[in-house]
């Protein structure tokens, strides 16, 4: 009885070790998951509207960027590597970045795809935006992706674009609760949208108090809105570092 007892007991021990060691394996095992980024979108539009559209060059692409997170084949670059990338080669966030320059940020960011697109409006309530997706390694054009539709239905066609790309790149499909969300965020109204991008621009600008305030602000019109919660979220625990 007293053998069986000890058999038992150095058994469950064994397996435990092993079980340790697993978990341990895991935790080393390098994340395998593709890489990506967006650059800032190129402003095209023409007139009275540039300047007032134009914190959507930051908004955009993080709004991408935060669809295509959600997918968890994929994980995102943080948008503050980023911003130190582009400052270090010295280009311009608002300026036109070809595909080459794309390859060239993705390959220091170890990025394997860089997302970079343009957008533009016909000065009647109506809006474009084209994102085409870069193979960093290989520097070509993989998948392009192009919404028109209503600026009051900024969010809605943010989501589209995203959903496309995700389409092309044959990513699978999202579970239920990141389904929910998404759907969540493409209600979001056209003020909302562009409060949350220039929060954004704000904050890739260095003016970090001017974005948690514009974030309170659009908080405690939409309480609900995902990407700003977790931005002023972000933004704080950055603070107190």
């Amino acid at each position: 009885m007293r053998r069986r007892s000890y058999v038992v007991r150095w058994t469950a021990l064994l397996f435990a070790w092993v079980a340790t060691g697993a978990v341990h394996l895991a935790a080393q095992r390098p994340d395998a998951r593709p890489l990506i980024s967006a650059l800032p979108f190129t402003n095209s539009v023409v007139g009275d509207e540039h300047a007032a559209l134009n914190p959507l060059s930051a908004g955009i692409p993080e709004l991408v960027l935060i669809e295509l997170a959600r997918n968890p084949a994929i994980k995102a670059v943080e948008r503050e590597r980023l911003r130190r990338v582009l400052a270090s080669q010295r280009l311009d966030p608002q300026g036109r970045i070809d595909d080459e320059g794309a390859s060239h940020v993705g390959r220091i960011l170890g990025a394997q795809f860089v997302v970079r697109g343009s957008f533009t409006s016909d000065g009647h309530g109506a809006i474009r935006i084209v994102a085409t997706e870069i193979d960093v390694e290989s520097g070509r054009v993989e998948h392009t992706a192009t919404v028109d539709g209503k600026q009051a239905n900024l969010a809605a066609l943010i989501g589209q674009l995203a959903e496309h790309l995700s389409h092309d790149m044959r990513l699978a499909e999202l579970p239920r609760e990141q389904k929910q969300a998404r759907e969540s965020a493409q209600r979001a109204s056209y003020e909302t949208t562009l409060l949350f991008a220039r929060a954004i621009e704000a904050r890739d600008a260095g003016k970090v108090q001017q974005a948690i305030e514009l974030l309170q602000q659009l908080l405690a019109q939409a309480p609900e809105y995902e990407a700003a919660r977790d931005e002023l979220t972000r933004l704080h625990s950055d603070r107190g570092r």
